[in-house]
């Protein structure tokens, strides 16, 4: 079994000491972070977010891990994300002055600062990624991840934290093209263009005879456009969301094996828990409480964890987009978004990244 540590958001009285911001301070004292920091070149992976969303990391938790990743010894610490989260991330609190260090674009402003890195084995035509050179560049990795739901893979955490948010753009849309295409129906189309006013990679355009167009290239199979709309004129091609997850841990390996594993650390925050993924740009209602903060040496375990503590029955009314109902059977998220969550572990789990087993203690 792989060991975690766990903070409950829940304090157990109104003193301060207990609650959420007193335990991660001691939350992080616990973790062996001088073991996998001292005397590196620390890369810490966040996701950032875009648009109007807000409920990303808060900077505070933020701070309180870069200090405490200086205070364990590391020689350089930064933080990476993928070029365009890097360059607005000021809108969210995310400032070298608010969080103790440089904020860095993972593969260059320019999205072209990459390491080819081969897929062993291939899984089809998907056989190389263009990892940030960032992250190939340093020497420990400390994955700091949101969960939250997913409309492709059912969920986002950890694994999806490296996989996506460490490649460049055109590998982000080589995984998401695992999945499958998207099909326009011109005649339910009414070329209201919401679509493409809201697709944050401007993959999305109308020609001018009024065709439906995307840009590959840019695309990254987020399905913004299918939920958005109106008159459900796009859908997906193919479906094979397992692919797309094998392909995620495919990807988190090719990351992972960069790094001795003793130089790697995860941890997951389980609040702002939404329907969709922080690369949407835009937050939404909370689906369950708040329910605290997960660490830990092996991903595996972790992703696990993050998914067996969301519970259907903690559900908030309200919380699901307008008109949506859950499905009959699966994790809340599967009954979201109808597809498994649990697959990407049980794909990462296959590849020997971990243990699907876990003992957690908790922070008092």
């Amino acid at each position: 079994m792989s060991a975690l540590l766990f903070a409950d958001y829940v304090p157990k009285n109104l003193e301060p000491v207990n609650s959420i911001g007193a335990k991660w301070i001691r939350m992080l004292a616990a973790m062996p972070l001088e073991a996998v920091v001292r005397d590196k070149r620390v890369c810490v992976k966040m996701h950032l977010g875009g648009g109007t969303g807000f409920t990303t990391i808060h900077p505070f938790f933020t701070r309180k891990l870069i200090d405490r990743v200086k205070a364990a010894g590391a020689c350089t610490v930064f933080i990476a994300d993928s070029p365009g989260s890097v360059a607005t991330a000021a809108e969210r609190g995310y400032a070298a002055e608010t969080v103790g260090c440089p904020l860095v674009s993972i593969s260059g402003p320019d999205d072209r600062h990459i390491r080819l890195t081969p897929i062993d084995p291939p899984f089809g035509a998907f056989r190389e990624v263009e990892i940030g050179g960032e992250v190939g560049e340093a020497e420990a990795l400390i994955d700091f991840s949101h969960i939250k739901g997913h409309g492709a893979c059912g969920f986002g955490g950890a694994s999806k934290n490296l996989s996506m948010g460490c490649v460049s753009q055109r590998s982000r849309g080589a995984i998401h093209a695992l999945e499958g295409g998207l099909d326009w129906n011109a005649a339910h189309c009414t070329r209201c263009k919401v679509c493409a006013e809201n697709c944050e990679n401007q993959a999305i355009t109308f020609t001018d005879d009024g065709r439906f167009d995307v840009f590959y290239h840019n695309c990254k199979f987020c399905q913004h456009c299918v939920l958005i709309c109106p008159e459900h004129a796009i859908h997906m091609l193919g479906g094979r969301y397992r692919d797309f997850q094998r392909g995620m841990a495919l990807t988190t390996r090719a990351v992972l094996d960069g790094f001795k594993p003793e130089n790697c650390y995860f941890i997951n925050l389980l609040m702002n828990i939404t329907v969709f993924c922080d690369c949407w740009g835009m937050t939404t209602p909370n689906l369950v409480p708040d329910i605290g903060i997960l660490s830990g040496s092996d991903i595996v375990a972790i992703e696990q964890a993050s998914l067996d503590m969301i519970h259907e029955d903690k559900l908030i009314q309200g919380s699901l987009p307008h008109g949506w109902t859950l499905g009959e059977s699966g994790h809340l998220f599967e009954k979201i978004h109808g597809k498994d969550p649990y697959a990407v572990i049980e794909f990462l789990h296959e590849l020997g990244l971990g243990h699907r087993d876990y003992t957690v203690t908790q922070i008092a």
